[in-house]
């Protein structure tokens, strides 16, 4: 029996349908976000009285819909499109997934529009930021800047943070996440000794333990007595934007450095396997699209196609050996076994003629703030 045909049933009571429909309204929808749920439902049973729907069908959405379309973007249509499917469903025991030309009119409003991302910092901006600015001022704007990039959090993360949250070690501090978007916790840690400096001296200036929260406001460079906010935490990329004068400071906003601390690890070279493990994600959506958008991964990727040589850039002073497996020589302007001397320079070897049961031969060098380019033929 389905629950329309229950509750219309007379074996049912008044009382026992009213409970159930307070089970559904205050435990099966998320909890989070249930007020926003509600009022949509809310919206849409209006637009039915006005247009005098007695009972919703796949053409009477189709509509309704389209004349949100005329206002909303392709993703807030989409929302409202999750948050009917679940309401109707728990209700009026409608299910609009199988509404098939509702699905396919959002998807092409989806094929036109390109979602608008936060701006990220770069590393050498982030640097600037934590080394320059005064601690007087920016104390807390940069212990939640080195927090959400050492560990990808999210604002709401960072907002119910406690004290017992961060362990405070001699080389390291270790910060466990207990409860997280995704119901599961993580941990990270902070090794940049100039990043655990600052985190230490801001615990330091902090009152007494008994307030719970890590993160407090800050007033003429004291602390207070009041646990600062989400909307305070997730201002904080706008205000270093500002710091640095960066243009379209607009841009920079609460899911800035969560962006960014990805657009780092991607552009180092992570997988998507550590990117999810590191962000916390379930899906390999979002993770894929880091990487896509990564610097480093489109130079391989170009390397690979066009031809690039290889640079290999060695950090001053330093000493390289450089074994290869060749035929009888390596080029005819260099001899199979020798030792070579540079400063400040750049060394060009074309290795040819690769074989794998050769004798090895050596170059060694002693190279001093170098690029050696390998060309591999």
């Amino acid at each position: 029996m389905s629950t329309s045909d229950e509750d219309t049933s007379v074996c049912t009571p008044p009382e026992i349908r009213k409970e159930a429909s307070n089970v559904q309204c205050n435990q099966l929808l998320p909890q989070k976000s249930k007020e926003f749920y509600l009022k949509v439902y809310a919206q849409f049973k209006d637009w039915c009285k006005i247009k005098k729907v007695a009972k919703v069908s796949e053409n009477v959405l189709l509509v309704y819909m389209e004349e949100k379309a005329k206002n909303k973007k392709a993703s807030s249509l989409w929302a409202t499109f999750s948050m009917l499917k679940q309401t109707l469903k728990l209700k009026e025991n409608v299910d609009i997934s199988k509404y098939y030309k509702v699905i396919a009119f959002l998807k092409r409003k989806n094929d036109s529009y390109t979602p608008k991302k936060a701006a990220v910092f770069e590393k050498h901006q982030i640097t600037k930021f934590i080394l320059e600015a005064p601690d007087e001022i920016f104390l807390s704007s940069k212990v939640i800047l080195i927090i959400e990039i050492a560990g990808a959090c999210r604002t709401d993360e960072l907002c119910n943070m406690k004290m017992t949250d961060v362990d405070t070690r001699e080389d390291m501090i270790v910060i466990n996440i207990p409860q997280t978007k995704t119901k599961s916790s993580r941990k990270f840690v902070i090794m940049e000794p100039t990043w655990i400096d600052v985190v230490k001296k801001y615990l330091t200036k902090r009152p007494s333990p008994d307030m719970a929260r890590l993160f407090i406001g800050f007033r003429g460079g004291k602390p207070t007595r009041q646990n600062m906010g989400h909307n305070t935490i997730s201002k904080t990329p706008y205000k270093i934007a500002q710091y640095l004068q960066l243009p379209n400071v607009d841009e920079f906003t609460g899911h800035t450095l969560r962006r960014t601390s990805a657009t780092i690890l991607a552009d180092m070279g992570g997988d998507i396997l550590s990117l999810k493990r590191h962000g916390g994600w379930k899906s390999s959506m979002v993770a894929e699209g880091y990487v896509e958008e990564s610097l480093t991964d489109k130079r391989r990727i170009a390397n690979i196609i066009q031809g690039t040589p290889h640079h290999i850039n060695l950090p001053a002073p330093s000493s390289s050996n450089i074994l290869c497996e060749r035929s009888e020589e390596v080029c005819s302007e260099m001899p199979s076994t020798s030792t070579h001397a540079a400063t400040n320079s750049e060394i060009t070897i074309p290795v040819e003629n690769f074989t794998s049961n050769r004798n090895t031969s050596g170059i060694n060098m002693t190279c001093h703030n170098c690029t050696i380019n390998y060309y591999f033929k």
